[in-house]
Formats: C-alpha cells, sequence, structure tokens
C-alpha cells in the first residue's frame, strides 16, 4: 500500500457543517484502542476508521466487534505512517481527527477545531495540545510544561486561546484534525519516514501549497502516556528515527547552504538529549541510519522555497536552543 499516488478530492466549502471521519492509528494495545473507542462514542463524527498496523493482541477482533460507526482497515503489516495514508483514502468526510492508539479528544474539541475549518477555508492542519493522563485518567502533565507542544507551539508572552489559533511550525499527529483534500493533495505523509518526525515534513509541504497550519491551545487532547525508564528500548528507537528522519527533512526540503547549517546545528541539540534519556547510542546509530538508508528518500528530494521555509519553520530553532541553553531538557515527551 505504501507509495501507492494519492489522487486529490474535491470537498464542497458551502455547506453548512463539515463533515468529520476519525481516523485511529493502532498497533498492539488493544485495551488503549478499547478506551479510545469508548471516548469518541457519541461525538459527531461520521466513521471512525481504526488503521490496524498488524496487530497481533487481538485488536482487529476487538474492532470488528465493535460494529456501528466503528470500521477496521488492515494493513496486514507494520507500515508505519503510511497507515494514515491510506485510512484517509478510505475516509470520506470532509474532516479527519488523526489520532493514535493512546489519545482522544476532550469534550468539544471536534465541535471547536470543525468550526474553525469552517471559518478559516485554507485551513490545512489543526493541533491541539496535549495533556497526559495515565490509565485512571488522572493528568500527569497539563500540556503546558517546558518542552511541551503547547511550549514549542505557543508564541512567547500569549497565554491566551483565540478562536482562530496561531500560526505553528508542526502540529502533535495523534491530536489533530485535518481538511482531507488538503492532507491527499500534497501528498500525505511521507511514507520513509515510518515513524516520528513526519508532521514537520508534513506542514512545509501543506504550506508550500499555501495551506495553514496552526495551533489550537483550546482543543484539548488526552494522552494515555506511559511512564518508562531512562535508556528503555521505545526510547532508543524513537530517538534513532527522529535523529534520521530530522537530517532526511533538511535534506529533502532545505536549500543545501541551508541544510548544510541546520543539520549539525540540531545533532547538537539531540546528542544531549540522548544522553539526557540515557541512549546515547541512538545519536551515531540515527546518523548512521540517514546515511545508509539515504537510498529510499534520494529520489524525493524537493528543497522548498525560503519564504516558505521561513512560514514553516517560524521560531522552532529558537526553542530548540532555548532548551539547550538553559538545559531544561526533561523526558516529558519525544519534542519534534
Amino acid at each position: 500500500m505504501a507509495g501507492t499516488t494519492i489522487a486529490p478530492v474535491q470537498v464542497a466549502q458551502d455547506r453548512e457543517e463539515l463533515t468529520v471521519d476519525a481516523v485511529v492509528l493502532a498497533r498492539d494495545r488493544r485495551a488503549s484502542v478499547e478506551t479510545v473507542l469508548d471516548r469518541l462514542e457519541g461525538l459527531a463524527l461520521r466513521r471512525v476508521l481504526v488503521a490496524d498496523n498488524g496487530s497481533t493482541d487481538g485488536t482487529p477482533d476487538l474492532v470488528r466487534a465493535r460494529g456501528g460507526n466503528v470500521e477496521l482497515v488492515e494493513m496486514g503489516a507494520n507500515l508505519g505512517v503510511a497507515a494514515r495514508n491510506v485510512a484517509a483514502r478510505h475516509a470520506r468526510a470532509d474532516l479527519i481527527l488523526m489520532l493514535d492508539d493512546d489519545s482522544y479528544p476532550r469534550p468539544r474539541t471536534v465541535e471547536l477545531l470543525r468550526a474553525a475549518f469552517r471559518r478559516q477555508p485554507r485551513l490545512g492542519v489543526a493541533g491541539g495540545r496535549i495533556v497526559d493522563v495515565d490509565t485512571r485518567g488522572d493528568v500527569r502533565h497539563r500540556g503546558v510544561e517546558v518542552g511541551s507542544f503547547d511550549w514549542f507551539l505557543r508564541p512567547r508572552g500569549r497565554a491566551d486561546a483565540p478562536e482562530d489559533g496561531f500560526p505553528a511550525s508542526f502540529f502533535p499527529q495523534g491530536g489533530c484534525m485535518l481538511r482531507r483534500d488538503a492532507f491527499l493533495e500534497v501528498g500525505g505523509c511521507f511514507e520513509p519516514y515510518f515513524f516520528y518526525g513526519e508532521e514537520l515534513d508534513l506542514t512545509a509541504r501543506m504550506v508550500d501549497a499555501g495551506w495553514e497550519v496552526r495551533y489550537f491551545p483550546g482543543a484539548e487532547f488526552e494522552h494515555r502516556r506511559e511512564l518508562v525508564p531512562r535508556g528503555a528500548p521505545g526510547i532508543r528507537r524513537m530517538l534513532r528515527y527522529r535523529i534520521r528522519n530530522q537530517i532526511w527533512y533538511f535534506w529533502l526540503r532545505f536549500p543545501a547552504r541551508l541544510a548544510a547549517v541546520r543539520i549539525p546545528l540540531y545533532l547538537a541539540f539531540d546528542l544531549v538529549e540522548c544522553a539526557h534519556r540515557g541512549a546515547l547510542g541512538s545519536w551515531p546509530a540515527g546518523v548512521r541510519a540517514a546515511w545508509v538508508d539515504r537510498g529510499r528518500v534520494a529520489h524525493a528530494r524537493r528543497p522548498l522555497s525560503r519564504s516558505a521555509l521561513r512560514r514553516a519553520e517560524l521560531d522552532r530553532g529558537r526553542k530548540h536552543l532555548r532548551l539547550l541553553l538553559h538545559g531544561l531538557l526533561r523526558p516529558l515527551r519525544p519534542s519534534p
């Protein structure tokens, strides 16, 4: 399924209410998927598509038995972010609520974001504020701490939540709503990334195509976050993918001279974070993977204009520099 050509889809803009389908990306988290589906019941969603990446823990059977507006879209194997593209092609609504198998919207989030898309016809992606909760639903992090999505995406000195949001340099892929035709028009997620960091590339391509990517702090999503120790396999894997993909992102979308500056600067940040997270080996592993696997992305290099990159990147680099200089790296979440 990966690599299938995605055709643009035209959506009427003159209707009173835009329709919404939810896409839940799932793999081997049966109990968590059940919680997510429970939380989606009663929301104004046409369909809930569970894009299953080859689960072997009974997740597909759970989804099939659910019935109602819940449908299973089976990948047959772990396709990573390519599953989002497959599910988007199956969706038929104007908007897609993109979720992971451990995230779901809080009350009124769907209505708030749908209204924003109605007001802003060039809005392509709307990211929400992520609130980390434990398995009981108790809040672990309010989503505004240093290093959180909110910290990265909120302009300095702003504590409000405007109804039309803030321009954003990326978005939480498991807590956002996107316009289906815009997503498909720019090619969806860049599938060679597999996981981690694809939202940076998608944001840049959206902005280059004339779509807006914005952050809506009033639209809240809960993320069932499991505590993992420093140096855990999942942490090492995430950092390895993120380092590889960020190198690819700069090489694919930036002019050569600018990429040559950005890559070492971000590698310095990643080296500090890898050490902080007890996963120092992920740094050379990610750099090595970017080089060894370069043939997978060599065909796709398409540097964007500097004006588009300025609009897409905003102050992301300065925010990373603030973390690095002030020693505020914390294991709150994988930063973008």
